[in-house]
């Protein structure tokens, strides 16, 4: 009973402590509009990763695409990276030239002022945010450095708040015999 309390005890701060992320409508370096809450409440998880851009972000910024990329096939067109310039002060030309340069070229990138880091906490080069849900929840903001696993765990929360959660199949070829059955039953399957 002592662990169920403090369970619910630490579920309740977490969730007292959670961020609500600002909404922004920004064009991105293809000039093509995007409106944060828009894509929020339509089931996607907006990966946000500023950079200046500067070596120290590369490395930081690469772990978290390779994050990213990898719900492309559990989530396609779900989980979004989100390549922003720090203060908006780099054009999209440059910003373009360094995320190609490394590596960076599935990211969709920004140059836009209204995408500040000041809106969460701080400042960080890189700073990543996961934000997801219908209720615009901050699930991960980091500065500096990228916790992989922590991360994906952030990306997956998002998910499931989303409504989209991954699910991994674990067994195929399912059966059940007889079926119907009114006393027993056998279940038969194959393990993934």
């Amino acid at each position: 009973m002592k662990t169920l309390i403090t369970i619910v005890f630490c579920a309740m701060q977490s969730i007292a402590l959670s961020q609500t992320a600002t909404d922004f409508t920004a064009n991105d370096c293809n000039g093509i509009s995007h409106n944060l809450f828009s894509e929020l409440n339509s089931g996607q998880v907006i990966v946000l990763c500023w950079v200046m851009p500067c070596g120290a972000c590369t490395g930081p910024a690469l772990t978290t695409l390779n994050v990213v990329n990898s719900y492309l096939t559990s989530n396609p067109h779900t989980v979004y990276m989100y390549i922003v310039d720090d203060y908006a002060n780099t054009t999209c030309t440059s910003l373009d030239s360094w995320k190609n340069n490394n590596g960076l070229t599935s990211a969709t990138s920004f140059s836009d002022a209204s995408i500040s880091m000041a809106d969460y906490n701080g400042t960080g080069m890189p700073k990543i945010v996961v934000i997801g849900g219908g209720t615009h929840t901050v699930f991960y903001n980091a500065n500096d450095v990228v916790d992989a696993t922590a991360l994906q765990n952030a990306i997956d929360d998002a998910l499931d708040v989303a409504g989209i959660s991954e699910h991994n199949k674990l067994a195929s070829s399912l059966s059940v015999s007889p079926n119907p059955s009114s006393d027993k039953a056998a279940l038969k399957f194959n393990l993934a």
